[in-house]
């Protein structure tokens, strides 16, 4: 079976020291993009533009290629049919599920890297900071450390010091290993899918097989130097259709945000839930592995579609 050139991920855990009282949605995950996105184009703009749109610098301006990640066209004609290339990060808001958090208290805040976003690691390290001191989005807090996620005893930044003692770690495909017959999943952030061009409510498990290869596809094609043809993906689709979904529960989670392009309030309803599926999944497990740090659907860059993973 072919593969795709996979992108390097860095996936990183931010550790934030609240200042002083900290409030915070039921769901954060817009309130850390959002203020991300202020205080990165603070930093970097230097035209002071009110929209990016028409901008000269568009393709080499790090908050654009962050955080707007335009389409250039012909380079990638595998976005020939999206607005937007997908952002070269993930953030995954604190998920204390408190509505107050007291001073002194460790906020952790998860990132993840995909390609040329590791490269901006020293960007993101300087807006967070921004955004804590500001105290606008909140709360007060500072970047106390940022470990690996992969492994919590490597220290990549310390505030200390500040500077950044070694590249983050990058998640490596693991080669080998038993059989897996059951994969389960649970969703720790809302999933929000389409299926068949529909919001899907009550995904099952080739659903969730589709919506993830689909991510993984653009992302390899756009980071990771691969190509555009997606013939890859279909043995694995057919594997995921020949699994039993054994179990699926779901529960609708209501939440918007307010949409700075769009200048009104946006629904981002999705569901929290867990999945479990049988069938011959060696070969989708790598990449359902994967996908614990790149998450699925759509908001991914605000947390949306994160889920721990299970195999037997």
């Amino acid at each position: 079976m072919a593969k795709p050139l996979l992108p390097r991920i860095a996936p990183l855990r931010f550790h934030l020291e609240t200042c002083g009282p900290f409030r915070g949605p039921e769901y954060a995950g817009a309130l850390f993009r959002g203020g991300f996105g202020k205080f990165f184009r603070d930093l970097v703009c230097v035209t002071r533009m009110p929209i990016c749109g028409g901008c000269a610098l568009l393709h080499s301006c790090p908050y654009s290629i962050v955080f707007e990640t335009p389409v250039i066209p012909g380079e990638f004609t595998v976005l020939r049919k999206y607005p937007h290339a997908p952002h070269p990060f993930v953030m995954v808001p604190p998920l204390d599920g408190v509505d107050v958090v007291p001073p002194g208290h460790v906020l952790r805040l998860d990132v993840t890297l995909i390609g040329r976003g590791i490269d901006y690691l020293p960007h993101f390290i300087l807006v967070i900071e921004a955004m804590g001191a500001s105290g606008r989005f909140g709360g007060k807090f500072r970047v106390k450390k940022i470990v690996s996620a992969l492994d919590a005893g490597i220290v990549v930044y310390d505030a200390e010091g500040r500077r950044i003692f070694e590249p983050p770690p990058e998640w490596r495909v693991a080669t080998g290993g038993l059989p897996v017959r059951r994969i389960g999943l649970e969703f720790l952030t809302p999933l929000r899918i389409r299926t068949q061009g529909r919001y899907n409510p009550s995904p099952d498990f080739a659903a969730l097989a589709q919506a993830l290869l689909r991510r993984i596809h653009l992302l390899s094609a756009i980071y990771g130097g691969g190509e555009g043809d997606s013939s890859w993906t279909f043995p694995l689709l057919r594997q995921a259709d020949a699994a039993v979904t054994e179990r699926a529960s779901f529960r609708l989670f209501t939440w918007d945000r307010m949409s700075g392009r769009q200048g009104r309030k946006v629904q981002m309803d999705g569901v929290l839930g867990s999945l479990a599926a049988e069938g011959d999944l060696t070969d989708l497990a790598p990449y359902f592995r994967m996908g614990e740090w790149v998450n699925i659907g759509s908001g991914t860059s605000m947390g949306m579609g994160r889920y721990t993973l299970t195999t037997d």
